[in-house]
């Protein structure tokens, strides 16, 4: 009589002890795990905010700062030794591990005029332009 080299485990085990525990592990960990990633998606809205400003006028921009709402004190030049040409845009990104998103906006030009705007959401903000 030949053997059979090929066997199949009983399907009359029981099964329900080990996935039980499959799952019970399974839900303590996502239980675990959920408030972790709320406070990752908090801590990188800490870390920075990140927009696009376009020079729609005639004049460079030669300073741009920030600060956030209720600050009466600007923060320093985003913009530093560069300008922003009429018609030209850049990317800017604020990293000062705050929990805002509402900052004041000033730009200055090369002609001496500024440009402020107030309480600008800036989580939600993709693209500021200043215009003439």
């Amino acid at each position: 009589m030949m053997k059979n080299l090929y066997s199949l485990p009983s399907l009359t085990m029981n099964y329900s002890v080990p996935i039980a525990k499959i799952f019970q592990t399974l839900m303590v960990t996502t239980a675990l795990a959920l408030p972790l990633s709320v406070m990752t998606a908090k801590s990188v809205l800490a870390k920075s905010l990140e927009f696009r400003v376009t020079n729609n006028t005639a004049t460079n921009i030669t300073t741009f700062q920030t600060s956030p709402t209720g600050i009466n004190d600007w923060e320093e030049d985003i913009l530093g030794i560069d300008i922003l040409r009429p018609g030209e845009s850049t990317n800017i990104i604020i990293s000062d591990s705050r929990d805002v998103c509402t900052y004041d906006i000033r730009a200055v030009f090369d002609d001496g005029e500024e440009s402020i705007k107030y309480k600008v959401n800036l989580c939600t903000l993709e693209t500021f332009t200043f215009n003439d």
